[in-house]
């Protein structure tokens, strides 16, 4: 081995070990503030959402924003409550399809009959789960006002507007 591909070496292991200790720093972020009465937050026993409307199930990402009235939030926790069990349940139906199909796919021999209905019941829990989301979004929306209502189908960043336009540019170039 030369002197000039052990210094080689040895720059690349110094290098890598500058990396390494660097890496900590790099990935370091800030703590959120601790929660609770003697921090400036809320009492413990009470959750509260990052734009401060409260509730233990949280405000659906879609509402957020909105300046929702505390009847609205009592509304959508209640309606959020009552979807919990059969939202649990289907996930629970979902994991055990999916189990079931993993199970009919690690065997030597395909079972035709097995797989179908394996894959049928995980595609039912699935379109259970669509359905029951689509349903407590429409309640959910029920709670709005009018104003909130226009808030939230109003387009929302550039994201939403560009996919708009591309979208009206492929019908106009469909239609010529």
């Amino acid at each position: 081995m030369t002197l000039h591909s052990k210094l080689s070496g040895l720059r690349a292991a110094t290098a890598f070990s500058v990396c390494l200790l660097g890496t900590p720093a790099a990935l370091a972020q800030a703590m959120p503030p601790p929660d609770g009465p003697d921090h400036d937050g809320p009492p413990f026993g009470q959750m509260h959402e990052r734009d401060g409307e409260p509730g233990p199930f949280g405000t659906p990402p879609f509402l957020r924003g909105l300046g929702l009235t505390d009847a609205q939030n009592d509304r959508v926790f209640t309606i959020l409550h009552s979807q919990a069990p059969k939202r649990r349940a289907l996930e629970m139906a979902e994991r055990k399809a999916d189990e079931s199909l993993r199970e009919v796919a690690q065997t030597p021999e395909l079972d035709q009959a097995a797989a179908s209905a394996a894959a049928q019941a995980l595609g039912q829990a699935i379109a259970d789960q669509e359905l029951l989301r689509l349903q407590t979004r429409a309640q959910l929306k029920a709670v709005l006002t009018p104003q909130q209502r226009a808030q939230l189908d109003a387009p929302r960043g550039k994201g939403r507007n560009v996919e708009r336009a591309r979208k009206k540019a492929r019908q106009e170039g469909a239609s010529q």
